[in-house]
This record gives structure tokens, C-alpha cells and sequence, in this order.
């Protein structure tokens, strides 16, 4: 009895293991098809070609990889290249090789491969058999190797902030990935990818473009520079680039900015990464000996005074409160052909270390419990982002943070520009007329092309920081 009760406990213990071990598969399955869900854009072979070509492929016995292939196109466009002059029956052993962790895009990988080394005379199943052993089922962030030992990598790596990478894999990461390399996948795979390279050799990407400028890569940039430099860099068509993106409406290009990057080993002999961002395709020379905006002007952004009708009240709740706690305010929809419309908005004014009067509280109490969680604060009269220091007794311009040019728009004195608009002040009004001016010359705007964070539709993402550093067009050092 004894007996059969133990074996009934140690099965009892199996089947438990298995379940476990189901629910940990089925986890990380669930886990990484919501991953490829939203990472799945794969390259056009124009662009495959072109990198393949940069890359000098092939050429001697040197080993490519594509860290994470997708459905194939680089490993196929690369082996197509070797078989073509090889002779019939050529089998490549380790020269090539890819990892991709969806399952259903390995398949689709290793699908496209054995069509390949069909087309150059292998038999069906041995085609079927090559493509297996070319194409891993795996991650190469938690699985690749960690030290020099491809000649070549190619390929397009996802690119996802840290956030929005599923927790289970996100978790993972953590025990591989380094810090200055954790915010985005794409950090993680060139972290990697520069890693595993060989002397002599180089890696070419279709990336995001934002690793190359971003203040939070700088580490990154930094980091890669003791290993590899730039061979070549240039800004890819989104709308030509990729053949297939996935989860977007029909025709619709991804909300990305690509670009085609050669990294070299070595830090000599092509352009050096460091900390300092990097902007494909500008000629900084065009901007030499212009002074900046910031040496001419102060620019602030204008505060976000959250939820309206808490802090921001309009025309019949402004009656109600004393005139001298008010300051009209505007924000970009107050625009209406390059002019400043009347303010038809008012912003309550308070100190924070100075209880307001009866009625500013009395208004806070009854409308707070609207206020966004973000914008309460521990006092009841303290709006999210303070404005009671500002100085509003001179013009000044707003320039909408999310435009397609830097140009401004006047805003006389005692008007709060609000929700985060860029706010320019000038001693003169002299200063403040060749603010204006340089703002809307053809230069500035080209520079804001060159230099700030693409958006959809050709608007680009203005910032105080970028603005500061805005060439004046019609002041010389």
C-alpha cells in the first residue's frame, strides 16, 4: 500500500511539473506573438540588396548571421548571392545563418530559404532540411552568443521601447541586456550585434533613427563607440522600405523613420560614435558661424495647467472669480492663419506659498475631482506646473512644439502661452522682431528637418533644448 501510494504522489508530482511547465511554454508563447505583433515589419529587397551590396557579399569564406530574421528576406537575398556562384548542389554549412523567435515567422523563414536552395538544384527535402538547420527557433538576446564570432551581421532588428515589450520577456531581458542598452529592443540588438562581431568585421541594419540622436541612447552611442564606427549612414523612404507591415491599415506605412547604417569593427576609420548625437545626411557646415537662438532669447516651455475648467476656466467662470487671480492664456487652437485670435481662456494665478482667496478655493474644491491623477498636487491651489514667477510684462512668441516649420506667432504682454507650447522672450522688442524673423527663414526650417525627431505626415517634435540651438539666419558671430 505503502508502495502504491508513493508512486501515486510521485505522479500526481509529474503531472504537476507539466502543467507548469505547459502554462510556463503557453506564457511565453502568448508573450512573444504579442511581441512580433508589434514588431513585425519586415524590408524590401530593394533595400536588402543595397546593404547586401555595402557589406561586400558575398566574398571569401566570411560568416553572415541576421540576428532576428523575420520572415527571411535577408537570409534568402544573401544565399540566393552565394549559390549563385557556387556550383550545383553547393550546401553552405554555418556561412549563413538566422534566429528569429515567432515561431510562425521561423516558418515562414525557413519556407523561403528551402525555395531558394531549390531553385539552385536541391532536392525538395534536402532543401526542406538545409533551410532547418540555417533558420533557429530562438532568441538571440537571451540565447546568441556573447562573444566576436560573425564576420557579417545583417538585418532589421524590432524596434520597441522597453514598455511596451511584454512583461514575461521584459523580465528576461533583465539578466542579459545592460542597462545603458535596456530602453528598446533595437538598443539590445546593437548592444548585441557589436558585441558578437569578429575583427574586420560589419554589421548592416535597416534601425529606427532614433538610437542615433536621443538623449536616453547617449550610453549607447558612447558604448558602441569603443567597438565599431560608422562605414556609412542614409535615410531610408518608409513608405518604400518595407514590403509588409503588419496591424497598420491598408497602405500605410509604420510610424517609423528608417535608416540603412553600416557599423565597421573598430572605433577608427568611419565616423566616431560617441555620446554626441548623430543626424543622417546634415551638413553641419551650412550652419557654421550663425549664433543660436539661446544666446539671443530665453525659451521655456509653457506650462501644462492639466484639465480644463479646473486651472483653465473659460469666459463665464472667469466672472466669477477676482479679476487679479486671472491671466488670459492660449494654446495653438487660438491660431487661426498665423495670427493670435483673442484669448477666450484665462489661467487662475497662485503662489504656492500664499493661501488664495475664498473664491479661487471655493472654485479648486468643486471642480477638482476632474483634475487628471498627474496633475494633483499636495496643496489644493497648486495647478501641476507652476507659472506665479513668470515674468509676463513683455511680448513674446509661441511656437507650437508639434509643427512642420519653427515659425512663431506674436503674443502680447500679460498672455500665458499654455500645455507645453514653446514660449521665446527677447529683451527688445528689437531682439524679439529678429527672433521672429529668423524663426520663419528658409533656414530654420531646414534645420528643424535635419535635426528634430520626425513625426507622421512631415511635422517634426520641437523642444526649448532643440530650439536653443537653432541657427539665426540673419545673425553672425
Amino acid at each position: 500500500m505503502k508502495g502504491n501510494f508513493a508512486l501515486q504522489i510521485a505522479s500526481a508530482e509529474a503531472q504537476s511539473m507539466l502543467m507548469f511547465d505547459d502554462e510556463a511554454k503557453e506564457t511565453r508563447r502568448a508573450a512573444i506573438d504579442a511581441l512580433h505583433a508589434q514588431t513585425a515589419i519586415f524590408t524590401a529587397g530593394p533595400v536588402v540588396d543595397d546593404l547586401l551590396d555595402r557589406l561586400g557579399w558575398p566574398h571569401a569564406e566570411r560568416r553572415l548571421v541576421d540576428p532576428s530574421c523575420g520572415d527571411g528576406m535577408f537570409l534568402a537575398r544573401a544565399l540566393d548571392r552565394l549559390l549563385a556562384g557556387r556550383p550545383a548542389g553547393f550546401e553552405p554549412g554555418n556561412m549563413i545563418e538566422g534566429w528569429e523567435i515567432h515561431e510562425g515567422a521561423c516558418l515562414d523563414a525557413r519556407a523561403r530559404v528551402a525555395g531558394v536552395f531549390a531553385h539552385h538544384g536541391h532536392k525538395p527535402s534536402r532543401a526542406a532540411m538545409l533551410a532547418q538547420r540555417m533558420v533557429h527557433n530562438r532568441d538571440f538576446l537571451t540565447e546568441g552568443p556573447r562573444e566576436p564570432v560573425f564576420d557579417l551581421i545583417a538585418g532589421n532588428p524590432p524596434y520597441l521601447r522597453a514598455a511596451n515589450v511584454p512583461t514575461y520577456l521584459r523580465e528576461q531581458y533583465a539578466d542579459h541586456v545592460p542597462e545603458y542598452a535596456s530602453a528598446d529592443l533595437l538598443y539590445s540588438f546593437l548592444d548585441r550585434c557589436s558585441r558578437t562581431l569578429l575583427p574586420h568585421g560589419q554589421i548592416g541594419l535597416v534601425t529606427a533613427d532614433r538610437w542615433l540622436f536621443n538623449e536616453g541612447a547617449a550610453r549607447l552611442r558612447e558604448t558602441l563607440g569603443g567597438r565599431v564606427s560608422v562605414a556609412s549612414l542614409e535615410r531610408l523612404d518608409v513608405e518604400t522600405c518595407f514590403y509588409r507591415p503588419k496591424h497598420r491599415k491598408a497602405g500605410s506605412p509604420p510610424r517609423i523613420h528608417p535608416v540603412a547604417v553600416v557599423l565597421k569593427s573598430g572605433a577608427d576609420g568611419g565616423i566616431a560614435l560617441s555620446g554626441q548625437p548623430i543626424y543622417p545626411g546634415v551638413d553641419a557646415s551650412r550652419y557654421a558661424g550663425l549664433k543660436t537662438l539661446g544666446e539671443f532669447a530665453q525659451v521655456r516651455i509653457a506650462p501644462w495647467l492639466g484639465t480644463a475648467g479646473v486651472f483653465v476656466v473659460d469666459a463665464s467662470t472667469a466672472r466669477r472669480l477676482p479679476p487679479d487671480s486671472l491671466v488670459p492664456c492660449v494654446d495653438t487652437d487660438d491660431i487661426v492663419a498665423g495670427k493670435l485670435g483673442t484669448p477666450t481662456r484665462w489661467a487662475i494665478r497662485t503662489n504656492p506659498r500664499e493661501e488664495p482667496c475664498k473664491e479661487i478655493l471655493e472654485h479648486l474644491e468643486s471642480q477638482m475631482h476632474r483634475m487628471a491623477a498627474r496633475g494633483r498636487q499636495g496643496k489644493l491651489w497648486v495647478p501641476p506646473e507652476s507659472f506665479h514667477a513668470w515674468d509676463l510684462s513683455q511680448p513674446s512668441l509661441i511656437v507650437p512644439r508639434i509643427a512642420t516649420s519653427p515659425k512663431a506667432v506674436r503674443v502680447p504682454p500679460h498672455v500665458l502661452a499654455i500645455n507645453h507650447n514653446l514660449s521665446v522672450v527677447a529683451g527688445t522688442e528689437e531682439q524679439l522682431a529678429l527672433v521672429e524673423e529668423a524663426l520663419a527663414s528658409p533656414l530654420a526650417a531646414e534645420w528643424v528637418k535635419d535635426h528634430s525627431p520626425r513625426l507622421e505626415n512631415g511635422y517634426f517634435s520641437l523642444t526649448t533644448k532643440m530650439l536653443r540651438k537653432l541657427p539665426m539666419a540673419n545673425l553672425s558671430v
